[in-house]
């Protein structure tokens, strides 16, 4: 059931591990995204079909992404979480055009990023209906207290090859995530989520935004795939440590 937009919860975000979803852009705003997405991706919003796009690091190529990865709203929820310094490291467009048969197995996102030490906040954002039929977030209240192993899933249906076994989930205490265009779910880098596949004729149109503190190193060394798409933007406050000064970011113009 699609819940409307409250304001942020700190505590909701300590005890559960996430907090939302939170109303942060306006309807305009949303459509106004949603439509520039499409374009980007030269195809129409009425005709959504499946892409080969790379859907990393949009905000270190395009000026609106960038806005939007950096909206005033998004920010004044991270920094209740991170405090007054804040570093934007990552974007991701989760895409999933109607009929898309991938799935994102349960995971935390930790497993994948050596940094030290491990502090991340996620604001995953949607743009158009997340919905349980279009294969909507899906996060396990109080996870974020454990870590757990990945094990090999053998599942070419799986859009990662590895994955928490599901015979760790329990699928009652599991909550679909089911959104409006401009809300934002928050969570921290150890909380269980995932995503079933898009059966319906909408494309699920959201993606992730990736923020830490500049005490904050990253391991580029031991990233495995594409190590660009890692560059490190301080979007408020100031830097006093400078550890990642060598993968600092370009704000794109255009």
């Amino acid at each position: 059931m699609i819940t409307q937009g409250n304001l942020f919860s700190h505590e909701q975000f300590v005890a559960d591990g996430y907090s939302g979803p939170v109303q942060e852009l306006t309807l305009e705003e949303a459509e106004r995204y949603y439509k520039l997405f499409f374009e980007t991706l030269g195809m129409s919003p009425y005709e959504p079909g499946p892409t080969k796009a790379n859907m990393s690091a949009w905000h270190q190529k395009h000026a609106w992404a960038y806005e939007l990865a950096t909206h005033p709203a998004i920010l004044k929820s991270i920094s209740q979480i991170l405090g007054d310094n804040v570093v934007l490291w990552a974007m991701h467009f989760w895409y999933k055009e109607p009929g898309n048969g991938k799935f994102i197995p349960w995971h935390q996102d930790i497993n994948y990023w050596p940094m030290e030490p491990e502090i991340n906040a996620t604001a995953w954002v949607t743009l158009g209906y997340s919905l349980v039929e279009n294969g909507c977030l899906r996060l396990l209240p109080g996870s974020h207290l454990e870590r757990t192993e990945h094990v090999n899933l053998g599942d070419g249906s799986s859009a990662f090859a590895q994955g928490i076994d599901e015979l760790r989930i329990d699928e009652t205490k599991v909550v679909d995530m089911e959104m409006t265009p401009g809300q934002v779910v928050y969570f921290n880098e150890a909380t269980f989520h995932g995503s079933k596949s898009n059966t319906s004729a909408i494309p699920r149109v959201a993606f992730s935004l990736r923020f830490t503190t500049p005490e904050v190193k990253f391991k580029i060394e031991e990233w495995e795939g594409d190590k660009e798409r890692v560059k490190t933007y301080l979007v408020q406050g100031v830097d006093t440590f400078h550890y990642n000064d060598a993968i600092v970011g370009t704000v794109p113009k255009v």
